[in-house]
């Protein structure tokens, strides 16, 4: 038995990316046409089985997708590029001049907005038509010509129609070389994916499917699988924290391993899982299966930082002290005149785990300020005690903490005096820098 390993996994190293369109698999085999033009180029009677081919690297390069044509022949008297009229039509000139100087091909697929599935978060919809157009202004090649080195600057007809199909199938563009001011590659491999955005004259690499091909088009058309928490689970909030997991996958599956970023695992195909300390959480799922075209399948998705649960706010680690525990959500130190620097020391090893920050300032029992802010420096009216509460609140909760504070102005050369009046200034919002504890 065939056994292939789809590691279809979303990882740094994917590249593939679809165009949101794909094709109803009730409606596979996929008929097409070529239009009533031949490229003067390449021999008339090499064009056709050069677009033959093209169309079967992706039919026998990727045999878990189900993919396959049936090719109609020409469409006598047709010689439009675009035409919106349902039916797929290859065309070898470009008689409405839609396509730029430069540009080899290009694929217009039309969707009839009915919705076809959700993959990986995205949405995708049926396509109804597509059409190819390749630019009379490139100089084209045949393959054994290029691959035998005669080649004085072709492209390679049957690498770039192998492209186009790609995009006619539902693939877009991956990675491309940053110096042509694309994306960089995850990986240096994918540079010869099918899909990779540009080709070289003289080259014919994009003729034959790469690994990431593969994924990305199993992914629209092959086993596949994918997760997500279900409408009722939150993906962040406060520990302890239940999360259910709904499993969609197009085929039968044998087996499912679920990892769920806190040290534990299960079987079950839509599990619940408590997560019972605060943290960001990866999960990572993995599907085996058995397939009669196929043979033996295996789908991983993994969610970085999918998961989040955090803990009520509460005071940080001092990391200058041999992880010793600050003793309040919040310290201070003393500045010029009547402005205080307050220091936030609240945790934030946890990222996302604090949504509201509120320095309250009181002069006994009166609210007298209010501000949000991380590390602010207040500005108090005049000399005197003062009463700071800082609340913090995130999803696992809200806390509190206060100091009673003793201000005294204090001038440039370190003298405390008293204002002739008084008033309060308003608030000034900056980060803290060394840290003095004082507790009053």
């Amino acid at each position: 038995m065939l056994t292939i390993f789809l590691a279809l996994a979303a990882n740094p190293a994917q590249a593939w990316t679809h165009t949101g369109k794909v094709w109803n698999r009730d409606e596979i085999p996929l008929e097409w046409y070529s239009a009533d033009y031949f490229e003067d180029s390449i021999a008339e009677d090499k064009q056709i089985p050069i677009l033959e081919k093209s169309w079967d690297n992706w039919v026998s390069g990727s045999p878990c997708s189900r993919l396959a044509v049936d090719y109609m022949g020409v469409r006598e008297g047709h010689y439009v590029g675009y035409s919106n009229d349902g039916t797929i039509t290859i065309t070898f000139d470009d008689p409405s001049e839609d396509l730029g100087t430069g540009v080899l091909g290009a694929t217009l697929t039309l969707s009839s907005g009915e919705f076809a599935f959700n993959l990986l978060g995205s949405s995708y919809y049926y396509a109804y038509d597509s059409d190819i157009v390749f630019n009379t202004d490139i100089d084209w090649g045949e393959s054994a010509a290029i691959e035998g080195g005669a080649c004085t600057g072709e492209f390679a007809l049957e690498s770039v129609a192998t492209h186009e199909i790609g995009h006619l199938w539902g693939m877009d563009h991956s990675c491309e070389d940053p110096d042509k001011g694309g994306s960089a590659c995850p990986d240096p491999e994918k540079l010869y994916a099918t899909m990779y955005w540009s080709i070289d004259p003289c080259t014919n690499f994009q003729s034959d499917l790469t690994d990431d091909d593969v994924e990305g088009i199993n992914a629209l058309y092959g086993p596949f699988c994918s997760f997500e928490a279900n409408e009722e689970s939150a993906r962040y909030g406060g520990a302890p924290m239940e999360v259910c997991f709904d499993l969609n996958c197009n085929e039968e599956v044998a087996q499912v391993d679920w990892q769920f970023g806190d040290g534990e695992t299960s079987v079950e195909e839509s599990p619940c899982h408590t997560y019972e300390e605060k943290g960001q959480y990866t999960v990572n799922m993995t599907i085996t299966g058995e397939d009669e075209t196929c043979g033996t399948w295996e789908y991983t998705q993994r969610e970085l930082a999918y998961i989040l649960v955090c803990g009520e706010p509460a005071p940080g680690t001092d990391i200058s002290n041999e992880g010793a525990d600050f003793p309040n959500l919040f310290s201070y130190e003393e500045g010029e005149e009547l402005t205080y620097q307050m220091v936030n020391q609240t945790d934030t090893s946890v990222y996302g785990c604090i949504d509201s920050v509120t320095w309250d300032v009181y002069d006994g029992s009166e609210l007298i300020n209010s501000v949000n802010a991380w590390s602010p420096k207040l500005r108090f009216p005049a000399a005197g005690t003062y009463k700071v509460v800082l609340t913090v609140g995130g999803p696992g909760g809200e806390s509190s903490g206060e100091l009673s504070i003793d201000v005294e102005e204090i001038t440039s050369e370190g003298c405390a005096i008293v204002p002739a009046s008084a008033g309060l200034l308003g608030l000034l919002v900056g980060l803290g820098a060394a840290v003095r504890r004082r507790e009053d």
